[in-house]
């Protein structure tokens, strides 16, 4: 689609079944150097298509807890996926300071986790399910760098997994942050060669299930896939990411000197969501961490 400003926005979809977004932005590589170099016959980066790298074991056993693949019944009856509505939240280095004051000083986080950490906890009060009702988290990791796992440069397909942190709605809504940031923190070091192996072995075992949905949220971070870097001859792109987000899905985008986050609430939810968050994002004039103490013992 091109723009009155001469500028134009190219767009496609992307089917996990084949690859991940580190593949689709080969893809997109590839093609750049096609366009800006006519005598090239093959592409910089080959691609790699073996995708039996990452079958299963054989025989195969699942040696890991996987949270985002238990089979749960929805008993949360009150009908607030209907009517949803998709709005954009812009994070830039005062509301990240501002999120990081509700939390214990010198708290050691990156900006990932304490952001997911937060808008975990502002949509799980925003929701207003009942205490006892399991909430997750799962975090889109990418196990390419995983030296245990062998994956080569090239490789195309896809190598993602959905590691999940699980607790009551009601810890999640009613501890300090800190609770939720750790609980991030454990999720995120889950994520292991064997982790990887664990899951492509559950897929056969347990005939490939669907993730949990109910209470679940999923985030994935697409600020370092490089979609802002693709250049095909007309320059570096404005904004490279995510055109929307879905329903118990978001994605943290690049934008300016911050990151945008797209949500997707019901109209009652969000305007909830809104006013949580707007809590913990307006710097407050003196501290506010809140230092109850508390104790993670395990993840149900």
């Amino acid at each position: 689609m091109r723009f009155s400003c001469g500028g134009f926005t190219f767009a496609l979809r992307l089917n996990h079944t084949m690859s991940d977004g580190l593949g689709l932005v080969q893809f997109l590589n590839a093609i750049a150097e096609f366009v800006q170099g006519s005598e090239l016959t093959a592409p910089s980066v080959l691609p790699v298509w073996r995708r039996e790298l990452l079958s299963a074991r054989k025989p195969p056993r699942i040696t890991c807890l996987h949270h985002e693949y238990e089979q749960v019944v929805d008993t949360n009856n009150d009908n607030n996926n209907k009517h949803e509505i998709l709005r954009s939240f812009f994070f830039g280095p005062k509301e990240i300071r501002a999120i990081r004051n509700h939390l214990p000083p010198h708290s050691s986080a990156s900006t990932f986790e304490v952001l997911t950490a937060c808008l975990w906890r502002c949509r799980t009060r925003a929701l207003a399910l009942d205490s006892n009702y399991p909430v997750r988290v799962s975090c889109l990791f990418n196990g390419r760098g995983l030296h245990d796992l062998h994956v080569p440069n090239g490789y195309y397909g896809n190598v993602v997994a959905y590691p999940a942190a699980v607790s009551k709605a009601g810890k999640v809504c009613t501890f300090p942050l800190v609770y939720a940031l750790e609980l991030v923190k454990m999720a995120k070091a889950q994520v292991t060669a064997e982790y990887f192996r664990s899951v492509a072995d559950l897929m056969v075992i347990k005939g490939r299930p669907m993730y949990t949905v109910p209470g679940s949220f999923f985030v994935s971070d697409v600020r370092h896939l490089g979609l802002h870097t693709v250049d095909f001859g007309w320059g570096k792109p404005v904004y490279g990411g995510a055109a929307v987000s879905f329903p118990n899905i978001s994605f943290y985008m690049s934008f300016k000197d911050g990151i945008v986050v797209p949500i997707c609430l019901p109209q009652g939810v969000m305007e909830r969501f809104e006013e949580e968050l707007k809590t913990m994002t307006d710097e407050p004039l003196g501290g506010s961490f809140d230092d109850r103490p508390f104790k993670i013992s395990s993840m149900l």
